[in-house]
């Protein structure tokens, strides 16, 4: 039996779960129900089985946009936190605090403007006419490496990728600045005193020691990864032809262009699957060991 403090206390978290329930859990089961469904968004739903999972797994363009999704890790995952490394180690051995400050919120500003909006900019900034990169390299005699970046099948999944690298290593930057001001500073002085070199000290010290750090960087980075679709669809729409065609995007187009929400809705199903089985494996590999 629950008592009077125990129905008070489910009271105060009733109004968060009607809206986790009512945003949440039911469009996440209503997809999974439709996902097994025939349905065009204006009939009946028309119950298939699971031919639009059979469907899905022979769809080459599925299979591209999902290879594109696992290159976009690179640009998402690997490259932020690789340079936010780096910087957190410049930035910590700098003495001044002021100057490591203003570094430090120069480089999380990108990390705090919607992705729509940095999308919008960079298209203009990639512009093969009068988009500024193109002109400065024209400008100091690099004609040939004018592009048309975002019009290019080679290029333009790495264009769209190292906007999303430069959003997202700010914000991983700071996380590791904080892992760092946790660490007890005596550890490394210790380190200095047995005449361990920089690259020591970094790999025996400072990365175990900023494995909870890496590992919520990992799950947010790559989950960014895998969902991504507001910066490819506003600098590229997929395009040109699936060079830059993502998961989500190949979604959206089959449900509100095409109308096939039965497939649309197996597609964001199976990409939820993926998305746990990643964070899993993540949290298997990063998971404290004592």
């Amino acid at each position: 039996m629950l008592n009077l403090s125990s129905w008070r206390n489910f009271l105060y978290v009733l109004p968060a779960v009607l809206v986790y329930a009512v945003f949440l859990l039911f469009p996440l089961l209503a997809s999974l129900g439709i996902s097994f469904t025939e349905w065009d968004g204006t009939s009946l739903p028309v119950f298939s089985g699971i031919s639009n999972y059979m469907r899905m797994f022979s769809d080459p363009v599925f299979w591209i946009a999902l290879g594109n999704n696992a290159i976009l890790m690179l640009f998402y995952t690997l490259l932020p936190i690789g340079v936010g490394l780096l910087l957190c180690s410049f930035l910590y051995d700098t003495r001044n605090n002021n100057e490591r400050s203003v570094l430090r919120i120069l480089f999380f500003l990108p990390y705090i403007m919607p992705m729509a909006v940095l999308g919008v900019v960079w298209r203009w900034l990639y512009n093969p006419v009068f988009g500024p990169i193109d002109q400065i390299l024209r400008a100091i005699g690099l004609p040939q490496l004018a592009l048309s970046w975002l019009g290019d099948f080679t290029w333009a999944l790495p264009a769209v990728g190292l906007v999303a690298t430069w959003y997202f290593f700010g914000f991983c930057l700071v996380l590791f600045m904080a892992g760092l001001q946790r660490m007890d500073p005596s550890l490394l002085e210790a380190a200095d005193l047995d005449g361990s070199s920089r690259r020591q000290k970094f790999m025996r010290i400072t990365l175990p020691g900023l494995r909870p750090e890496l590992r919520i960087a990992l799950l947010l980075t790559v989950i960014a990864s895998l969902k991504a679709f507001d910066l490819v669809y506003v600098m590229t729409q997929g395009g040109p032809g699936t060079s830059t065609m993502v998961t989500n995007i190949f979604m959206y187009k089959q449900g509100f262009d095409l109308h096939y929400f039965g497939y649309a809705s197996s597609v964001a199903v199976f990409s939820m699957i993926i998305v746990l089985g990643i964070n899993y494996l993540i949290h298997l590999a990063l998971k404290e060991r004592y």
